[in-house]
């Protein structure tokens, strides 16, 4: 059987774009050790981090095209020629997120030579990710997004919620449920390390937040919960991970120091690597209250690390973290956090054997390779039907 030849279309490559760009390095990476090739197409500004490249993803092949005008949505001059003269080299094309000058090009090429192509929506198309720029996607929506799901082969979504929630404005697009493959570090972890060096004593009860810093994380929830509860719990510290636009990480340090005083809080910014494999190490808890979540890769991550969860139940892959017993759900309100987060450290659950159940089910359901496997076998199933139509089209 030939091998698969994969083109994804991604709006950027700075390492600190979070799901959008970690979705499909990750997909690539997993692609070519099955022995698909992946490659990524993406724009770039100047003062984007790209040497991360070179150490973590070494194995995919990165095509990085300079932003041209409007810039701001990912357009590339550059890049809609190159695509020309090359999307017959590729047998299938997937495009990650939608509002953005790469996708609408990619889609449109795609369709004229009737290549088969995905697209992944990564909670872009989501009603809550639909209220950002909401009168400008009203316009766009219909305008642009419209034909181009109307186009693709069809939609990639990451759990049954997502796709039920999904607008497609009337274009009646195919959807397929799939679970996203997340690199899962078997390296050795260095726990008191990481609290040695932030001085966090070795009978304190970390809560772990790690993600980029956004208002839909929660995390407007999470702190105030956090401060009302070190006052319960002597023995309750707060490690904050992630980065985000400079307004969201400023109303969100300034609300950190204002409920909590910087007593018993600790901010680490941006970890990756052994780094973040220790932070997770570290932690007795980790906490991501999201108002809106597709998918959540670092919460993978963290039930591989043998963390229990505390999410809520907009969280769209909830149902089965929940089911498995690796997790407590609340809702998005201060209180249900507070209250939620007091029954995991008061002792009313086994947080250790929480922990186990949710490396079982990241081994039985979210196992990179097994993920990888379901993909391959939809892009054969996509191919087959092209090649099918081409040949009941030929005379």
């Amino acid at each position: 059987m030939s091998v698969i030849r994969t083109l994804h279309i991604a709006p950027g490559l700075d390492r600190h774009a979070g799901g959008a760009l970690d979705a499909p390095l990750e997909i690539c990476r997993y692609l070519e050790r099955s022995g698909t090739s992946a490659a990524i197409a993406a724009c770039y500004g100047e003062d984007d981090d790209l040497g991360y490249f070179r150490d973590s993803y070494a194995e995919v092949k990165i095509h990085p095209f300079e932003r041209s005008f409007p810039a701001r949505y990912s357009n590339s001059r550059e890049f809609n020629g190159w695509l020309r003269r090359n999307l017959s080299s590729y047998d299938i094309v997937e495009i990650h997120s939608v509002f953005y000058g790469l996708a609408w090009h990619a889609a449109r090429e795609c369709s004229r030579v009737g290549k088969p192509c995905l697209m992944r929506p990564h909670g872009s198309l989501d009603p809550f990710d639909l209220r950002k720029h909401a009168a400008l996607k009203k316009v766009v929506g219909p305008l642009l997004i419209r034909p181009m799901l109307a186009n693709v082969s069809a939609a990639v979504l990451t759990s049954e919620l997502e796709a039920r929630r999904m607008v497609d404005y009337g274009a009646n697009v195919r959807k397929i449920v799939l679970p996203l493959p997340v690199s899962l570090p078997e390296t050795e972890t260095d726990p008191v390390g990481f609290r040695r060096r932030l001085q966090i004593p070795e009978d304190a009860l970390v809560v772990l937040f790690m993600s980029r810093i956004d208002p839909k994380k929660g995390l407007h929830l999470l702190i105030p919960a956090v401060a009302r509860l070190q006052a319960e719990f002597g023995k309750l510290w707060f490690v904050l991970a992630g980065t985000g636009e400079e307004d969201a990480t400023s109303s969100t340090v300034a609300l950190l120091d204002a409920e909590t005083k910087g007593v018993r809080v600790r901010r680490v910014g941006f970890l990756s690597g052994q780094a973040k494999s220790d932070a997770l190490a570290a932690a007795n808890v980790f906490a991501l209250p999201s108002l809106n979540e597709n998918f959540g890769i670092v919460l993978i991550e963290a039930m591989h690390a043998g963390l229990p969860l505390l999410i809520s139940d907009e969280v769209y892959i909830h149902k089965e973290i929940l089911g498995a017993g690796a997790a407590l759900v609340c809702q998005p309100t201060a209180d249900s956090v507070a209250s939620t987060l007091r029954r995991m450290l008061d002792g009313s659950v086994d947080l250790a054997a929480m922990g186990e159940r949710g490396r079982a089910l990241v081994r039985s359901r979210y196992r990179p390779e097994a993920a990888t496997e379901l993909l391959v076998d939809t892009y054969r199933e996509l191919l087959g039907e092209a090649q099918g139509s081409r040949e009941r089209a030929s005379p």
